[in-house]
């Protein structure tokens, strides 16, 4: 009597979470990570570095989906500008728009081709991770097989479904047919290839020679892959082609050419070493007027893209590669050594452009489905620069020195944050006639002082302060106050290196902020404490809530100024909401050469029940 045949033992795979986008958020967190270890044991500045990072991620990003995109879409695409929303992806998109791009990046920003390498590894370990992803979710799954390692895939998987519309697996079935588990191919590949970069990697080769190593092997490890991969599970150049008696899908044709090219290429960058000795990579010097430029660019791409262009993982990494920039751009000119042109402007653009980071990367909606909300809550990020001219004692003791003229330059920042409870009728019959905001500012910065006497002395100071407020606002009528405790700044009058310590706040509106009002205020603190302005000012909302203007005259705390110098100053403020939920305004003092501020302010409306 013969013996049964054993059934082929295969691992199943269960539905489960989103295993694509926990693995993909991995694998962009450690290629980050890894990136920046590398520039650092490489010496790199970091703010280029940082920029050059974003600037390779988003088009990597954005190639994954243009290689992906298929007929339709691109011709939507053409017709529209604005990128489909699309969740097909392919890596070698990716690898083909960052290769494009990052030549002309380097080159921009001063590196040599030595940091191509930079990115051969990272990468190689990134896909290794997200390589699980894909065998957990089902893409990219191979041909049936009747091998003990096939995998299954439960219902409502792409392999399952895919089985289901060819015929070879009945509806209702259990699971899938085992398949050849090609993702896990594809992680022993990549692996195998890190391993082989990590083992040359002290080999004297000329810069770019691993990058070209690692591209030949993944693109030819890609073509046998191809050998047991699901056409069904390709999302480009799945097609058969045959030429000269060859049955090839057209991705393996292309692997087939552009494969032995990279290898070609490094094999004669290696064999160039044997016969002169490569050139040593030599650390690009740090250009923040391109570091700014290139993320002026980078929010107009990303602007341009649409609202669907990138995931909410892939906004966070942008984002915070942008805002790293910005804020070690902003640092960097803060604490540099003031002289006679410093400019707050210089100061204030880089946070300018953090404001813009944050809406323009920002692809949120406001909810709403909360109608009408009975209250919502603001979170605010604000920042000031600027300087002022003060006749002071060069000691604490009032009167008991001559006074002195000191220029103080200074850069504030500000987080605010309040509850909004809207006017309406509330459960239980309360009424409520106005809008009552409640709220928090954190102020934080640094004065510089300095004496226009040909004295030598130079003294920085903290500023920080602690200011709850509260504002009660109708339709023709808004009240608001508030107190600030800590390092305010030098408020006080005549009294030398003495800084204040308590301080008031009030404003008074009149009108309604649709159409003109006119407005007083005591200590405006919108933007940071250091030199706060009293203002008397008249603006419009022309016509709605999108937009809001304001101008008037502002005067200084009452310092004791140049004999002859006006404490006044004019000054503008403009505000835009491009949508329900994101406000950004500016501010600036201008007229007055011993009185001038800029400032900016990004707001953020959350909505509640």
């Amino acid at each position: 009597m013969p013996l049964p045949t054993p059934t082929p033992w295969t691992l199943a795979i269960p539905h489960g979470p989103d295993y694509y986008s926990i693995f993909y958020v991995a694998g962009f967190g450690v290629n980050l990570i890894l990136l920046l270890w590398e520039g650092r044991s490489r010496g790199y500045p970091w703010r280029s570095w940082l920029v050059l990072l974003a600037c390779v991620a988003l088009p990597f990003i954005v190639g994954t989906k243009l290689l992906a995109l298929s007929a339709q879409e691109w011709q939507a695409l053409v017709a529209t500008g604005q990128l489909p929303a699309s969740e097909a992806r392919s890596i070698l998109g990716g690898a083909l728009a960052s290769g494009i791009c990052l030549p002309l990046l380097r080159r921009a920003l001063g590196y040599s081709r030595h940091v191509y390498d930079a990115f051969a590894l990272p990468l190689c370990v990134a896909l290794v991770v997200q390589c699980v992803g894909c065998l957990l979710t089902g893409c990219c799954f191979g041909v049936p097989t009747a091998g003990n390692w096939g995998l299954t895939y439960a219902p409502d998987t792409l392999p399952y479904l895919v089985q289901v519309y060819q015929g070879v697996l009945p509806a209702g079935a259990a699971h899938s047919l085992p398949v050849h588990p090609t993702q896990g191919y594809a992680l022993l590949l990549c692996a195998a290839v890190a391993t082989v970069l990590l083992l040359t990697r002290h080999r004297q080769w000329p810069g770019g020679s691993w990058r070209w190593l690692q591209l030949g092997l993944l693109l030819a490890g890609r073509f046998v892959l191809e050998f047991w991969r699901d056409p069904a599970g390709e999302p480009v150049g799945a097609e058969l082609h045959t030429h000269a008696g060859l049955a090839l899908l057209q991705l393996q044709w292309a692997l087939l050419l552009t494969a032995p090219l990279a290898l070609g290429w490094w094999w004669r960058l290696v064999r160039q070493a044997r016969h002169r000795a490569p050139a040593a990579e030599v650390v690009p010097p740090n250009f923040p007027s391109r570091n700014l430029l290139a993320v002026a660019g980078m929010l107009a791409l990303t602007a341009w893209l649409g609202p669907w262009a990138l995931s909410a993982p892939e906004i966070v990494v942008i984002k915070a590669l942008l805002l790293a920039v910005l804020g070690l751009e902003g640092g960097a000119l803060l604490f540099r050594a003031g002289g006679a042109g410093w400019q707050p402007g210089r100061v204030a653009l880089p946070f300018g452009l953090a404001s813009l980071v944050v809406v323009l990367t920002s692809q949120t909606p406001l909810d709403s489905a909360l109608t009408p909300p009975q209250k919502y809550y603001t979170l605010s990020g604000g920042f000031s620069a600027g300087r002022f001219l003060r006749e002071q004692n060069s000691t604490g003791c009032g009167g008991a020195t001559p006074l002195e003229q000191y220029r103080h330059r200074y850069a504030t920042g500000t987080i605010d944050f309040s509850r909004t409870r809207m006017a309406g009728v509330y459960p239980y019959g309360e009424v409520h006639k106005a809008d009552r905001t409640i709220g928090i500012r954190l102020h934080a910065g640094l004065d510089h002082e300095t004496p226009l006497s040909p004295d030598n002395y130079s003294r920085r100071t903290l500023l920080a302060a602690f200011n709850p407020y509260v504002q009660i606002d109708r339709p023709r009528l808004g009240i608001g106050g508030g107190i600030l405790f800590g390092a305010l700044g030098y408020h006080k009058y005549r009294f030398g290196n003495q800084i204040s310590i308590l301080d008031l706040q009030a404003s008074v509106r009149v009108g309604e902020r649709e159409k003109v009002y006119g407005l007083v205020e005591y200590n405006y603190l919108g933007y940071g404490t250091a030199n706060p302005q009293q203002r008397v000012g008249v603006g419009t909302g022309l016509g709605g809530s999108r937009w809001q203007l304001l101008a008037g005259v502002a005067s200084a705390k009452l310092y004791d100024m140049p004999t002859g110098a006006s404490r006044w100053s004019g000054f503008v403020e403009a505000g835009v909401r491009p949508t329900p939920a994101w406000q950004l305004s500016s501010f600036a003092i201008f007229g007055n050469p011993n009185q001038q501020q800029a400032g900016l302010r990004i707001s953020r409306r959350i909505m509640a029940r």
